[in-house]
């Protein structure tokens, strides 16, 4: 073989070769430019109600794509490439109300989905007591509850019940202000135990809304409220509670 049919013969062989890798490129090529032709992006806006203030550091997750984001200092998140198909997005930040949302991506679309949170409202449980009222939990199961003298100098009107009146379920029962009688969670009378310094009053008060206990509540230290299993422990007319005041002792 001559020269020049050698030389022909390798420049049809590397035309043929650039030909090939031609279309492997495109061939490799061609799917990247399908998937950019088909995949969508969402974008949004997590705001704190109708009033625009942006909440950032908020996580925004896509559920089906088992992706997250978090919300930059306006607020703002964003997914890229996202494919056809039906989606849950969620909102969530701590002390808010999670928000989810769907939304259908068709083809190469921008969906804008915007979330407005909400604060989470007090999660206090709540009891029934014999007061008709509610409670929370933390002072329905609450032993002993003390009023101190200050207190007892400023709610004072004469009469026992009325240094009690604020107290959770504590109400009273008077004739007259000064003869009022503390009434704990709906037991009254002989139900309710007054003593002073640990000792039994003996009044007949408990028997008559007319008669006041003969005690000088300005006098007072303090008073103590003994609610619960605890007041077992005083004897079967404590089942209400314990009223005890305790005086002031000179040093």
């Amino acid at each position: 073989m001559s020269a020049s049919l050698r030389a022909e013969s390798q420049v049809k062989n590397m035309k043929h070769s650039r030909l090939i890798l031609l279309l492997f490129a495109i061939v490799l090529l061609f799917p990247a430019s399908l998937s950019a032709q088909t995949s969508g992006k969402i974008t949004g806006k997590v705001t704190l109600g109708d009033g625009g203030t942006a909440l950032g550091n908020t996580t925004v997750r896509l559920v089906q794509l088992n992706r997250n984001v978090v919300t930059d200092s306006e607020g703002n998140y964003e997914f890229a490439d996202i494919p056809p198909g039906r989606y849950t997005i969620i909102a969530h930040q701590e002390g808010f109300v999670d928000l989810a949302k769907n939304l259908v991506m068709v083809g190469a679309m921008t969906a804008h989905v915007d979330f407005q949170m909400s604060l989470t409202g007090p999660r206090a449980q709540v009891v029934v007591t014999a007061t008709g009222s509610k409670e929370s939990s933390f002072a329905a199961i609450q032993p002993t509850e003390t009023v101190n003298a200050n207190k007892i100098l400023e709610r004072n009107n004469g009469g026992l019940a009325d240094s009690l009146i604020d107290e959770p379920g504590v109400n009273k029962r008077s004739a007259t202000p000064a003869s009022s009688r503390p009434v704990i969670r709906g037991f009254d009378g002989d139900r309710v135990l007054i003593t002073t310094d640990g000792l039994r009053v003996g009044s007949i008060a408990s028997q008559s809304e007319n008669h006041a206990e003969p005690i000088d509540v300005l006098a007072l230290e303090r008073i103590e409220v003994v609610k619960g299993p605890g007041t077992i422990l005083y004897g079967s007319n404590a089942i209400g509670g314990v009223v005890n005041a305790v005086s002031r002792h000179e040093d």
